[in-house]
């Protein structure tokens, strides 16, 4: 189906749903995704880094076709490895909680494409995401007729962001990097109010580069000539390519809080913030699990201080912030973890997590996408003692899914010993939950989409949409 067609049919018909209507507007998105990418080949810049075809100009080109404006607009940029989205959420929830009408965009979805698209402390409304679905569409059907060709899926999904962050009034807009920093869609909203720097690690190395300075180098792509920046503690080689970054471009670097007396909960964690100059924040608390958090909301905490923000709105922001298959722990009487930890550093995190949560034997059930360093996965997941359930990831992953028989023979070479091989998801997690008993654990881990797809045994994509809110109240805490 052409996009010009596509943008007469989201919402002709009033009565349908909210989620029909997300469902419409993905339909378009993966529409889009199919189509044909002219110059859309790997290749080098000056700067050693590889990057995909076009660059940004064909994200440019949306912005001009939409007629985007980012004057008197205040923007945040999140990139990093791994804690962007944790991060950039704590970040929107504390100017919400200020009072601030603040837009935030986030990348992947887990469940629900609405899940990209949050606005003033929710979900975007179906209605405000469909207008501005068939505003792309038609420019996306003009690109198509120019030797650029039609915006990508993730531009796409930017675009919709932006155009309704306008429409609801938003001056404060929060944007999640996608991937890299330096020709990254996002870097295109600019200038910005600040540019936040959350861990960076290996990862995408076909894209950024195979070592951490070369990723660090990317990533720092993000920084504004002049602006302000604020980093989470780095690696040696990564922080001297910030650093340089930071003196090419006349910015200037901040640091977060230090963290202190971390205590783990059932529901998050519980930390002290110490900032330079002795100030001391006590008793904060953070609703997402696992000591990586702290070190997200440093520097979330950090970046909402420079933003003019009061302690009193960063601390809400910091507990009401909650994002989907982050070490969540399922409702109900056996005990489900979902995560979408799916790179070394961020398993290692989901196994430092685990290690607080009592369970008489734990079971896996893992799928990664092919692109992943599964290697790396193996080695921090594999155990003697636990079962493994290894499939591959849902059709709705953007990359094709590692062969469960590669994942498996890497779990044996580190020392897995109980491994069963599944084709499909489901298959694999039912198995799961019918072999473990009630003191047993079950984790998902290894892709976000994995997770996401079993998230609906507990809320579905309708009901998201229909709450406004990836944890529907029924949801808890």
């Amino acid at each position: 189906m052409h996009p010009s067609e596509l943008s007469a049919i989201f919402f002709d018909q009033e009565e349908a749903s909210s989620a029909e209507s997300y469902r419409r507007i993905e339909i378009f998105l993966n529409a889009l995704a199919a189509l044909p990418k002219k110059s859309w080949r790997p290749r080098v810049n000056a700067r050693g880094i590889r990057v995909e075809g076009p660059g940004l100009s064909r994200m440019q080109r949306l912005i001009e076709r939409l007629d985007i404006s980012f004057q008197d607009r205040s923007i945040v940029h999140v990139a990093g490895t791994s804690g962007k989205g944790s991060t950039a959420l704590m970040i929107a929830e504390s100017l919400h909680a200020a009072g601030r009408p603040t837009a935030a965009f986030f990348s992947p979805h887990v469940t629900s494409l609405a899940e990209r698209f949050w606005i003033r402390g929710g979900l975007c409304g179906a209605r405000t995401a469909g207008r501005a679905a068939s505003r792309i569409a038609e420019a996306a059907a003009a690109m198509a007729r120019e030797p650029i060709g039609p915006p990508s899926y993730f531009e796409s999904a930017l675009a919709l962001l932006l155009l309704a962050a306008e429409e609801e009034g938003c001056g404060t807009v929060v944007l999640e990097a996608g991937l890299g920093g330096t020709f990254d869609a996002t870097c295109l909203a600019a200038p910005a109010a600040l540019d936040v720097l959350t861990s960076i690690g290996i990862d995408h190395t076909d894209l950024l580069g195979d070592t951490i300075e070369q990723i660090a180098r990317d990533k720092a792509g993000i920084i504004t000539p002049g602006g302000r920046v604020i980093s989470a503690a780095l690696p040696p080689g990564a922080r001297a390519e910030v650093e340089n970054t930071v003196r090419e471009r006349s910015a200037t670097l901040h640091h977060p809080p230090e963290v202190e007396g971390l205590e783990f909960g059932e529901a998050g964690i519980r930390l002290d913030f110490r900032f330079s100059g002795e100030e001391r924040w006590e008793d904060v608390r953070v609703g997402m699990s696992g000591a990586h958090q702290a070190a997200n909301a440093a520097v979330a905490a950090g970046a909402c201080r420079l933003l003019g923000l009061g302690e009193a709105d960063i601390r809400s922001g910091l507990w009401e912030a909650r994002l989907p298959c982050r070490i969540e722990r399922m409702p109900g009487e056996r005990q489900v973890i979902l995560d979408g930890a799916h790179n070394r550093d961020k398993v290692r995190a989901l196994m430092g997590a685990l290690g607080a949560v009592r369970a008489d034997r734990r079971f896996f059930v893992l799928g990664a996408v092919g692109d992943k360093n599964y290697e790396g996965l193996a080695e921090e997941l594999a155990g003697p003692a636990d079962r493994f359930f290894v499939t591959t990831p849902p059709g709705s992953a953007p990359r094709p899914g590692l062969s469960p028989q590669k994942f498996a023979r890497a779990l044996r070479q580190f020392g897995a010993v109980d491994i069963r091989e599944f084709i499909d998801p489901w298959r694999a997690f039912e198995a799961a939950l019918s072999e473990a008993g009630e003191g047993d654990l079950v984790v998902v881990a290894g892709s976000l989409f994995l997770a996401g797809e079993f998230r609906k045994r507990w809320v579905s994509e309708e009901r998201i949409v229909e709450a406004g809110h990836p944890f529907p109240p029924e949801m808890g805490r």
